[in-house]
């Protein structure tokens, strides 16, 4: 397993890289999921104010310090077919209105139980709430006026999947990491547990709330972009280190059918290099810097397992085979190459492969 001094290790076997089987046509399939509900939580000690059909949602601490949390979801199920693997899951929020002017981060937390969205709006900019109607969330109901979140201010799992960095009046977006992919193949795989995420701050000063466009807005409305393989399909991701003019390239050739050989391609890397391949059964979508334009798209805390050794020739390219492993149908495995290298690192990574076993 390479842990987090996978850099210094690597250098010293640079032989080593990252991860995935992956395609010489990317196969993947990108879509724009648009929020389908969305509310906030205004800290209430009756529980009487929502804003379930307004223009803004609303995460921090006012300035008179009552806590605000947003709701959002997302039906990933209508937009993504049964059965997908989810590689990458990334939220986009707007942000169009604070009192504090530095980035402020908010942590996304998924909820666990359903929530309502009546026809409130919050009057003014919003941040004061609106008279719940029937059906809202509230700080004390899930559904106002008579079902109750089990805890005030919602019902949410204790540890953030993620979270995002917030600057003054403009876009956000999140992961930090796979925490949103992990949610999303959840909703996915259990469409009636989706309960979608609240959004919340530290909570620890007063004036950092921030408004965020809703859905009902005529902003930016909150969106979830999903990357997707079905079964037997290949895909690529991110980018290789620079090499020249262009990147260090992986890519496969065949079909990722458990028993069969499928064909490992590399191309436009350093000239007559020697090189290893890598295996996860993760991807890291944002990936660990190495270098300027340099990543590592295995997930350094979960195993990696090296793969055959290959020799580029006088144009940098490269091809070896690789048996699919059988009976792993519907696993995500992830592919890069690394290949020696004059440069600080010692080594020069590709982009990563993808491919979806059938």
């Amino acid at each position: 397993m390479i842990s987090t001094t996978a850099s210094s290790r690597l250098v010293a076997a640079p032989v080593l890289a990252i991860l995935s089987l992956s395609g010489a046509l990317a196969c993947q399939t990108t879509v724009v999921v648009p929020c389908a509900a969305d509310n906030t939580l205004y800290e209430s000690l009756t529980g009487n104010l929502s804003n379930g059909a307004g223009a803004g949602v609303f995460a921090g601490v006012n300035g008179s310090n009552q806590k605000r949390r947003g709701l959002m979801r997302f039906d990933v199920a209508a937009a993504v077919p049964a059965g997908a693997k989810i590689v990458s899951a990334t939220l986009e929020i707007n942000i169009v209105m604070t009192a504090a002017a530095l980035p402020i981060d908010v942590m996304v937390h998924r909820v666990l139980q359903s929530w309502g969205e009546g026809t409130s709006v919050a009057t003014g900019g919003g941040g004061g709430g609106g008279a719940a109607t029937t059906g809202d969330a509230t700080w004390l109901h899930r559904f106002w006026p008579s079902t109750l979140w089990t805890t005030p201010g919602g019902d949410f799992a204790p540890a953030p999947s993620f979270t995002m960095s917030t600057a003054p009046m403009s876009l956000a977006t999140g992961p930090a990491g796979p925490g949103s992919v992990v949610d999303a193949q959840f909703w996915l795989d259990n469409p009636a547990q989706n309960f979608g995420w609240l959004l919340k701050t530290s909570e620890a000063l007063a004036f950092t709330a921030r408004r965020i466009d809703s859905k009902e807005s005529m902003g930016i409305p909150p969106n979830l972009t999903i990357t997707y393989l079905m079964p037997g399909q290949l895909g690529t991701w991110g980018t290789g280190c620079p090499v020249g003019a262009g990147t260090f390239t992986f890519n496969y050739s065949g079909a990722p059918i458990g028993g069969t050989t499928i064909q490992l391609v590399q191309s436009a890397g350093p000239a007559l290099g020697i090189g290893a391949n890598f295996f996860s059964l993760g991807l890291d979508p944002v990936g660990a810097t190495l270098l300027p334009s340099c990543k590592v798209y295995l997930p350094l805390a979960q195993e990696i397992i090296a793969g055959s050794v290959f020799f580029l020739d006088g144009a940098g390219g490269a091809s070896s085979p690789f048996l699919v492993p059988a009976g792993f149908p519907g696993y995500l495995v992830v592919s890069q190459s690394v290949v020696l290298d004059n440069n600080p690192l010692g080594f020069l990574l590709s982009n990563a492969g993808l491919a979806d076993l059938q």
